[in-house]
């Protein structure tokens, strides 16, 4: 089984997926998980990174060039200009891509004509572009409260609709991060789990 975030039991939910979504509050460890798991992939296999938040820390990336040599780092702050980088993402062909968040854009013109349909075809067009590639497409997501109260990620039924795992992140009283896996791939035998991670200088520390 590849190695993507150091926890067994995540991992085997990952290999068996093709489109794996993180979601939490700001500060969760959203980007940090990404970039933990692009740090194994990227050295050996293409990847494109794309931040649409300001959120990725170049600084860290800096620090461990080895961990993301084959690694395309880009940036897309305007809901067209996303859509642009989907297909010229498409032309380049890499293997692996991530997208952090795929939703915060969507969550300003979330009421706009078209954003809907503009959000799931970026979404596709990445999906098709990675299983070409027989790699994975990772993303995180912001969230929002729902009508019945509950922390859910922008745009959920669409997200639900494309990726196969999808997986929730809090954060506790004692500013432990809890991962909880929302929803499994479909051949996954279906375990409820509950993970504790810190973040780190360099990255995610599992707790036992």
């Amino acid at each position: 089984m590849q190695y993507y975030t150091g926890n067994s039991e995540l991992d085997k939910y990952i290999e068996e997926s093709l489109s794996i979504l993180f979601y939490g509050p700001a500060g969760a460890g959203k980007t940090t998980l990404l970039l933990t798991i692009a740090g194994e992939l990227c050295k050996l296999h293409s990847c494109v990174y794309v931040s649409t938040e300001e959120t990725l820390h170049y600084e860290r990336v800096a620090k461990y060039p080895d961990k993301y040599e084959k690694a395309l780092f880009t940036e897309a702050y305007d809901y067209d200009e996303l859509l642009k980088t989907a297909i010229a993402v498409s032309a380049l062909k890499p293997r692996y891509v991530f997208i952090d968040s795929i939703n915060s854009l969507f969550r300003l013109e979330a009421l706009k004509e078209g954003s809907v349909e503009k959000l799931a075809f970026i979404t596709s067009l990445l999906l098709e572009t990675v299983e070409r590639n027989s790699g994975k497409l990772f993303a995180s997501a912001q969230v929002r409260s729902s009508e019945a109260g509950e922390v859910e990620a922008s745009g959920i039924k669409i997200l639900d609709y494309y990726f196969d795992l999808i997986v929730s992140i809090l954060i506790d009283s004692e500013n432990k991060r809890i991962l909880r896996v929302i929803k499994f791939p479909v051949k996954a035998i279906k375990e409820a789990i509950e993970l504790k991670f810190a973040i780190t200088e360099s990255g995610v520390v599992w707790y036992a």
